[in-house]
């Protein structure tokens, strides 16, 4: 017996299917993403950390670094890192230093992950 096309409503059935599943993973992403940075904010730290993939997924694609030796910030997109989407963000930081930082300088700390550089969310447009 020959195979036969799908119909629309088949058609139709799969994307929506499709469409849902993509929804459902994106909020996973987004809510397991704001846990991460609540559990950043409280000062607790966390032995957790989303992967790269899940902070690409969620839309927070930017990685906000602080160096306590010399107190500066920075933001790291992560998109544009050479790692396994599956790496954990938390693993990023070993391979970072501070470039302002003379000599060993310290384990740099990981602040949260957002969606814009940190700065541009202070800056204001006139």
């Amino acid at each position: 017996m020959p195979d036969h096309d799908p119909t629309r409503t088949d058609r139709a059935a799969a994307f929506m299917r499709k469409a849902a599943a993509e929804k459902a993973a994106h909020d996973e992403a987004v809510d397991f993403v704001e846990r991460y940075n609540a559990a950043l904010a409280s000062g607790h730290g966390t032995p957790w950390s989303p992967t790269i993939r899940t902070a690409i997924m969620a839309g927070v694609p930017w990685l906000d670094v602080h160096c306590p030796g010399c107190g500066t910030s920075r933001a790291i997109d992560i998109r544009k890192i050479d790692r396994h989407p599956l790496a954990t963000v938390g693993s990023l930081v070993l391979g970072l230093r501070c470039s302002m930082c003379p000599g060993s300088a310290p384990m740099p700390v990981i602040r949260g992950l957002h969606a814009f550089p940190p700065a541009a969310r202070y800056t204001s447009t006139l």
